[in-house]
């Protein structure tokens, strides 16, 4: 049984059928740049809440919400702010969770 060879490369690729390079970086030269992604406010604004949650309740609730919303607009919409987005809905919750034990602890006694 005769094991199969290597076909030899075509003549037709060059330089002109290979695929092209990024154009970002084929066309950057000095003076030219790609502007940075923007940030999401959803993000941020949950961030934000989650912190004045641990002050008041209410804000709390709303970072969590704000913070899966922020979540889901840095994934749709390439922007930036993801890292803010989880950090609202872990403080938020946490906080949450520690407002209920509070409010079910003065309920109770």
């Amino acid at each position: 049984m005769a094991l199969p060879t290597a076909q030899p490369p075509s003549p037709y690729d060059n330089a002109y059928t290979l695929p092209m390079p990024d154009p970002a970086v084929t066309f950057s030269g000095p003076g030219y740049y790609t502007p940075p992604p923007r940030s999401s406010t959803l993000a941020i604004t949950a961030l934000v809440c989650a912190l004045l949650g641990i002050v008041t309740f209410v804000p709390a609730i709303a970072a969590v919400v704000m913070g899966i919303c922020g979540l889901r607009a840095t994934t749709r919409h390439r922007l930036r702010g993801r890292g803010a987005a989880e950090a609202g809905v872990a403080i938020g919750s946490l906080v949450t969770f520690f407002w209920a034990g509070v409010a079910a602890t003065a309920a109770f006694t």
